[in-house]
């Protein structure tokens, strides 16, 4: 650690330590970020799938209920516009299921269920339609506009054989006429002249043959003319027995009559229509019987009436033609109520699968709201973690770098106050090689120290040489001469020791002159570090070279 402590500089450690601290809280924000996107991604997929579930879900449920509106209409009023306006919505159904497939697997399948429900709903809605279509959507198209048009042909031909009212005047006027010829009242004779217009009008305003109208107009003149005879004869209690040419007249009238008419076949007719209009009205089953039950009475009377051969032949065609049209409605009329109720059926599934779809989406949104709140807690819990880790680990980059810095200072600190004040002999520790300043500043002291160490050994070795020169000089004896060339030799051994290691520190300078020279000739330009190392090495050996001048000029004058 202190190896690579040295290899940096003071503003690199400081620098690395905000950035360490920069890094911290960039993590400490990237975390923040994080869970922010975290969150807004949970919000995101609560809008994009549960929000999208409902409101398609609330979608479908109102394309739905206006589909179904319009399949009522049409079956109310039976008109195209309600049977496209179905379509359409039907159309606009199948495009919201598709989207409501697309919002998640869930989804897919609920809406795969809804669009198999409405392709029955529709395929139903179609044949439905398309039966009503058979069936006649007013009452001049299909089935209906057939045996009405039979039903109308019958009505207009039952009224040529109405003639129930001229049979009733016809009997009212013989009536009367009897009731002359036995009381003598001239009343009778009054309203028998009354009634004889209002038959002749009513013959007049009949729907029957006009030649038969011709002959009934005919024989009634004879008759109106015939009578007044007859009349004044039996007011004067002379009838002749009722006979006459009056009588003869009537008979012929009421022959004509009989040969036209069918009891009751007009209102046999609007009976049918009737149970006609019930049926399609209430859809009853017992009006198609009712009505097949009058159709047969029809015929026969029709059968048992006097009326032309080819008359019959017509009016039981019509009225078959009729009944046969009629129970083909009754068939396909039970066909619409079973294709009605497939689609009713189908209809009412659509309703509980959208109403699940929303209440899953519900529960669903509810339990990951419940999930979001837990994992913000959860994430806002760890981010305090963080925090507070990250505040603590830059404390400890600061204190640590601070130390890197502080505990060399305080130690040169010291060294310094030690030298001030006498011979310090420890050293800061190095790291050779170090760009660190503060381990720049550690060699330079520890260089001060040794060459202050160097410089007052020398003096000293030198002093002690000197004062055994003096001595061997001032030496009267032998033993003080022996004592004093011991004290010269171990001054003279102490300075060619000094000089040994003069001699090995200038031998490092050389050889790391020796390696910058070789590092600045294979590179291209100098560093920095490079330069500084030779400046000192040079200053090294120039402080060497005098100290080796001093020895020199020492030895000279000692020689002198």
């Amino acid at each position: 650690m202190d190896k690579l402590s040295s290899k940096l500089r003071i503003g690199e450690k400081i620098g690395i330590g905000f950035a360490l601290v920069g890094l911290l809280f960039v993590g400490v924000i990237w975390h923040d970020h994080r869970t922010l996107r975290s969150v807004l991604g949970d919000y995101h997929q609560l809008h994009a799938v549960f929000e999208v579930r409902k409101s398609l879900a609330v979608e479908i449920e109102i394309e739905m209920a206006a589909a179904r509106d319009a399949e009522k209409s049409f079956l109310i009023h039976r008109q195209e516009r309600f049977a496209s306006e179905v379509d359409q919505r039907l159309q606009n159904l199948h495009e919201k299921v598709t989207a409501l497939a697309a919002v998640d697997q869930q989804s897919r399948q609920t809406a795969d269920e809804i669009q198999r429900l409405l392709r029955i709903y529709e395929e139903s809605f179609h044949a439905v339609a398309d039966a009503w279509r058979s069936m006649g959507l007013d009452e001049n198209s299909g089935i209906q506009g057939a045996f009405r048009e039979k039903i109308h042909r019958l009505h207009e031909l039952s009224a040529q054989y109405n003639v129930d009212r001229l049979y009733t005047v016809l009997l009212q006027i013989r009536r009367s006429e009897k009731d002359l010829a036995l009381r003598q009242d001239p009343a009778y004779r009054e309203r028998v002249r009354t009634m004889i217009p209002e038959l002749r009008q009513l013959i007049e305003r009949s729907e029957l043959p006009d030649t038969a109208k011709q002959k009934l107009l005919a024989e009634l003149t004879i008759y109106a003319k015939t009578f007044e005879p007859y009349a004044e004869s039996a007011l004067k209690a002379s009838s002749g027995g009722g006979t006459g040419p009056f009588r003869d007249a009537a008979h012929r009238i009421e022959a004509i009559l009989d040969a036209h008419r069918v009891p009751n076949l007009e209102t046999s007719v609007l009976k049918l229509r009737r149970w006609e209009k019930d049926f399609l009205l209430r859809g009853g089953e017992n009006y198609p019987s009712m009505l097949v039950e009058t159709a047969r009475t029809m015929r026969a009377q029709i059968a048992e009436s006097p009326l032309p051969v080819a008359d019959k032949a017509l009016l039981i065609s019509l009225l078959r033609d009729y009944q046969r049209s009629f129970l083909v409605l009754v068939s396909q009329r039970a066909s619409i109520v079973t294709l009605t109720r497939e689609m009713d059926a189908a209809a009412d599934q659509v309703a509980p699968l959208i109403t699940a779809n929303v209440d899953q989406a519900n529960q669903m949104m509810a339990a990951r709201v419940g999930e979001i709140a837990e994992t913000s807690q959860a994430s806002v819990r760890l981010g305090l973690i963080v925090t507070a880790c990250a505040i603590a680990l830059g404390i400890l980059v600061a204190v640590f770098i601070t130390a890197r810095i502080v505990r060399p200072v305080r130690q040169m600190a010291g060294l310094l106050d030690d030298l001030a004040y006498g011979t310090p002999t420890a050293r800061v520790p190095t790291v050779p090689g170090g760009r660190n300043e503060i381990n720049a500043m550690g060699e330079s002291l520890n260089t001060l120290l040794d060459h202050r160490a160097t410089f007052l050994g020398w003096w000293k070795a030198s002093m002690n040489e000197l004062n055994a020169r003096r001595d061997l000089d001032s030496a009267t004896s032998e033993a003080a001469r022996d004592e004093a060339i011991t004290e010269l030799r171990a001054a003279s051994i102490a300075k060619v020791q000094q000089l040994n290691a003069i001699r090995g520190r200038l031998m490092l300078h050389a050889r790391r002159m020796v390696d910058v020279a070789q590092r600045i000739g294979s590179a291209s330009g100098i560093p920095a570090e490079d330069a500084r190392a030779l400046e000192h090495a040079a200053q090294g050996m120039e402080t060497l070279l005098e100290v080796l001048a001093v020895e020199e000029n020492t030895a000279i004058l000692t020689d002198d």
